[in-house]
């Protein structure tokens, strides 16, 4: 008879350490946004970090659920926010509780939370602010349980939010993310010619402005060059997103030119009257500018630049048709037309 004998060995079970967060209720509020979600960059949203057990063995210290949804349930129990408010996204950067045994035989342990938060405004999102909280702490080997844990967890978090309230708190006039709409503010035209620069409202001009050299192979006797210009600053005031724009309408003496034997009145108020299209043009670049309206410096800086353009565009357009409907000038009736109507525009941008 055969005896078959078994052997039986037992392993200790693997111990791991959950915490489960806690409700928290918030002595402060948000007024302007709400918490939309909490998203994990690190590798796994479950992994806390390494933590030393009775026996001196590390282990895993873990969240139950995940640390998304822990947090954000944290958040919508304990936390008044404004729903009605711009939509946060919170990223965790960093997330990690790390111990080392001491020479007297205790644990040495440090955590810490690194977070970005992000608005969303419209199709984007802007960063908004990166809080972050840390804790150190001394414990015996006997101690490795949620309670050693989850309170330090959960200060990290709220300290995080508290920044973060803060922050919007003290920042709200002056951030693009909780803007209420946007104004223009044009300033007074420039008067002060320097350079090679004739400003409009500095004088009419004088064949003295006309310095450029003529072109040999040119049938016209003149050629005034006069543009427009929008100096920009994009800011925020008061939860406002303004552009603050100063208009100018100039000619250009170094490519303005006229020839020998040309210079007489009649000349000058023509090449006067394309300085004074350009002016047109300006005033109505301006009325549109007025009305703009955006919830974004992207937006205000692209409705600004297209404007701009399309009364560029007009302008030359414009110079064109005077000097077509005239015939440069020779057309004595075409130009008085020009001249009544442009008049007329003068007084209606005044």
């Amino acid at each position: 008879m055969r005896i078959l004998f078994l052997l039986c060995f037992c392993f200790p079970a693997f111990s791991q350490v959950s915490l489960q967060l806690k409700p928290e209720v918030y002595d402060f509020e948000a007024e302007d946004y709400y918490i939309s979600s909490v998203q994990d960059e690190r590798v796994s949203q479950y992994f806390l970090g390494k933590v030393f057990l009775r026996n001196q063995s590390l282990t895993d210290l873990l969240i139950d659920g995940g640390t998304e949804n822990a947090f954000l349930n944290n958040t919508r129990q304990g936390f008044r926010q404004n729903r009605n408010g711009v939509s946060l996204i919170i990223k965790i950067e960093e997330l990690a509780f790390s111990e080392k045994r001491n020479s007297n035989g205790l644990i040495d342990g440090y955590s810490e939370m690194k977070l970005k938060v992000f608005g969303v405004l419209e199709q984007d999102t802007l960063e908004l602010c990166s809080p972050r909280s840390s804790n150190r702490y001394n414990r015996s080997l006997g101690t490795a349980h949620e309670l050693a844990y989850e309170p330090l967890l959960r200060q990290m978090w709220v300290s995080c939010i508290e920044y973060l309230n803060g922050y919007v708190a003290n920042s709200v006039n002056r951030l693009e993310l909780f803007n209420t709409g946007s104004e223009i503010i044009i300033e007074p035209f420039s008067y002060q010619n320097r350079g090679d620069t004739v400003h409009y409202f500095s004088r009419k001009v004088t064949w003295n402005d006309f310095k450029g050299r003529p072109p040999m192979a040119s049938k016209f006797a003149a050629a005034i060059f006069p543009s427009i210009g929008i100096g920009t600053k994009l800011t925020i005031r008061n939860r406002k997103l303004v552009a603050i724009i100063k208009p100018q309408v100039f000619m250009i003496p170094s490519q303005s030119w006229v020839k020998a034997g040309s210079m007489n009145a009649s000349a000058l108020r023509h090449e006067q009257l394309h300085f004074d299209i350009t002016k047109v043009v300006m005033d109505r670049l301006i009325e549109k500018l007025r009305k703009i309206e955006a919830n974004t410096m992207d937006d205000l800086s692209s409705m600004i630049q297209y404007e701009y353009l399309e009364s560029f565009r007009e302008m030359n357009k414009l110079q064109q048709q005077y000097d077509d409907e005239s015939r440069h000038n020779l057309d004595r009736v075409g130009q008085a037309k020009w001249e009544e109507k442009v008049q007329n525009w003068l007084k209606e941008g005044s």
